[in-house]
């Protein structure tokens, strides 16, 4: 039983009280290759790099420089990613 609540509260805290789906999208996508937790509406990556709305590569601040490019580069590539998804539907 409490193996079910803790996973409750986990799934809860990878949710954005209110961010926007696309945001949502993006935290999700970030989370297949890398640790990633909300402050708020902002997505903290590897507790170091902040991405603030509207979630773009310029929105990356924080972190050592390598990782705030891996940030910036598996982002423009889940952009990428989703805004191809969103138009083939």
């Amino acid at each position: 039983m409490r193996k079910t609540s803790r996973q409750a509260e986990a799934d809860a805290e990878r949710i954005g009280v209110g961010v926007t789906i696309e945001a949502q999208g993006i935290f999700d996508a970030l989370s297949k290759t890398l640790p990633v937790r909300w402050d708020k509406t902002v997505i903290v990556v590897m507790n170091e790099v902040r991405v603030n709305s509207p979630y773009l590569p310029e929105s990356v601040s924080g972190g050592t420089a390598a990782a705030n490019d891996r940030v910036k580069k598996v982002l423009e590539f889940e952009r990428k990613r989703l805004q191809a998804r969103g138009t083939s539907q």
